[in-house]
């Protein structure tokens, strides 16, 4: 799942590998039969991010922890960089 756009896809083995590492992560085992249910026969569907559900809570807060990780090391790199 693609947790900035909301969207879920199922991948073959061969691709899920090189997709996994870019944009999508992989839906928890807990929220997989949620997942199946949003995709039931098509491969792809976009999740409304805005409903109270447990797979869109878990990519609200997986998106929220991404973009506090970026910040803490854009920041670490800055105050490197402007070391005296």
């Amino acid at each position: 799942m693609n947790v900035d756009t909301g969207e879920l896809r199922r991948f073959e083995k061969e691709k899920a590998e090189e997709l996994l590492k870019e944009e999508f992560v992989p839906v928890p085992k807990k929220h997989k039969a949620e997942a199946n249910k949003e995709l039931g026969d098509k491969d792809s569907v976009i999740v409304d991010m805005r409903k109270d559900t447990p797979l869109a809570n878990w990519a609200n807060r997986t998106r929220v922890a991404n973009k506090k990780k970026a910040r803490n090391k854009t920041a670490r790199a800055s105050r490197r960089r402007n070391r005296v």
